[in-house]
């Protein structure tokens, strides 16, 4: 049986056997386009000031992600803004702009989610013993993004963002 295989791996090359995967990986796992801006109201505050920031999320057509507040039953599904440390202090929940009531073919359900764009925003408020400088606020932006037939994996897109921070007013 090794004769008949040493024969044939002799005869014909590696590569016959070795073929790539006829189908690319984009059309397995696709990657839609998701892109993050982010802005802050302000550059630079001080001590006891309050500031938002807003992220707008740009989805490719045909996709969406879900909400920050999903309904019943979907909590896996929700999108997440998790901040790093940072110097600031949230003042609430982070709001979202109008959702869309979306039949899921992908998840065989009706899930509240954004196509085409979602606004986050979230009000901060500078802590009256923070020193003077420029602060960085950072996170990551969780979510998976769905089409009618699948949906990717979780994804994450970092922001970062600088606040100058004065001495008194």
């Amino acid at each position: 049986m090794i004769r008949i295989l040493i024969f044939i791996l002799a005869i014909f090359p590696v590569s016959v056997f070795a073929k790539p995967f006829p189908f690319s990986k984009s059309n397995i796992f696709p990657n839609p386009s998701v892109k993050l801006n982010m802005t802050v109201d302000r550059d630079s505050a001080y001590p006891g000031d309050h500031f938002k920031l807003y992220l707008s999320v740009q989805i490719e057509e045909g996709w969406h992600i879900y909400s920050l507040q999903p309904m019943d039953g979907n909590e896996l599904l929700a999108t997440e803004i998790m901040l790093e440390d940072n110097s600031f202090e949230s003042q609430k929940n982070w709001q979202e702009s109008p959702i869309h009531l979306i039949q899921d073919k992908a998840q065989e359900k009706l899930v509240k989610g954004h196509v085409e764009t979602a606004e986050f925003y979230n009000s901060f408020r500078v802590p009256i013993n923070l020193t003077s400088g420029n602060h960085s606020i950072k996170g990551k932006l969780l979510y998976k993004a769905c089409n009618n037939r699948l949906c990717t994996l979780p994804q994450s897109l970092s922001f970062e963002s600088h606040i100058h921070v004065s001495i008194a007013k």
